[in-house]
């Protein structure tokens, strides 16, 4: 059997070609419609295929594009990010620098009468809020020295050795500062509530005082010299039982975040 198939496709090979040879014109009639025929099967087939073709190379482009675009947008976004960078590093050296001109120019004023130092911590670790200072008795800082900064009052040395001083600040529940109203015939106590703002005290409900009033150091407490800004008022009450108004104060510097200080030699 299997001999069998063998001579027919055999012979099949030998007529075949004895026809492409000859050039017969059976064949070549036979070969073109066959030509014809699978041309007209083939060419809807191959434009159907090739129709996945191009939208697979249409995808395949825009997911580059699409990759492309996104690379170059984290690289704005980074170059946005170090430009924001670099912007807030020129405003603190510029905020830094504006601090350091305030300070010198302070000094400038009573050069004899100042010691420069930076804060260097706080102290937690009794009842006082205090600041400590990067300079001590070794630059001339004694107790009860008031600290300032161009902006007003800090508060007075409590504690120095050799090299380091400690400040207890005016928000403290310590401190009391004599202190009037600017532009007024008002005084009274200013006292730390160990919070933001400030209490003044000993103010009769008729006294001259107004929301926005300035309060400077009176120099009668026998610490701070006079004429020193404290603070700002900002809630004034005279609806209590009492002569006195309840008052608070907003002072003027942010003892969270000093820098310099001045200590005001006496």
């Amino acid at each position: 059997m299997k001999n069998t198939v063998v001579i027919i496709i055999a012979i099949a090979v030998l007529v075949v070609s004895f026809f492409i040879f000859t050039n017969t014109p059976l064949f070549l009639r036979g070969y073109s419609v066959a030509k014809t025929g699978f041309g007209e099967v083939s060419g809807p087939l191959l434009r159907t295929v090739g129709k996945p073709v191009e939208l697979v190379s249409y995808i395949f482009k825009n997911y580059i594009g699409l990759i492309r675009t996104n690379r170059e947008n984290t690289e704005l976004r980074n170059k946005v990010a170090s430009l924001q960078m670099e912007n807030q590093k020129i405003s603190e050296l510029e905020y830094e620098n504006k601090r350091l001109k305030s300070i010198l120019n302070l000094m400038e004023q009573r050069p004899k009468t100042m010691i420069a130092a930076r804060v260097i911590g706080e102290d937690i670790k009794n009842w006082f809020k205090c600041i400590i200072l990067d300079k001590g008795k070794s630059s001339g800082i004694t107790i009860k020295m008031p600290v300032i900064t161009p902006r007003g009052l800090v508060g007075q040395v409590v504690e120095t050795d050799r090299w380091v001083t400690k400040v207890m600040v005016i928000n403290d529940t310590n401190s009391s500062v004599d202190v009037y109203v600017e532009g007024r015939n008002t005084r009274g106590i200013l006292e730390g509530t160990g919070q933001t703002l400030l209490r003044l005290k000993y103010i009769r409900k008729n006294d001259e005082i107004e929301i926005g009033d300035k309060l400077i150091t009176s120099g009668k407490d026998g610490i701070y010299p006079k004429g020193l800004a404290t603070g700002i008022v900002t809630t004034i009450n005279r609806g209590k039982p009492g002569i006195f108004s309840e008052i608070e104060v907003m002072p003027f510097n942010n003892f969270n975040i000093l820098e310099e200080v001045l200590v005001v030699k006496k």
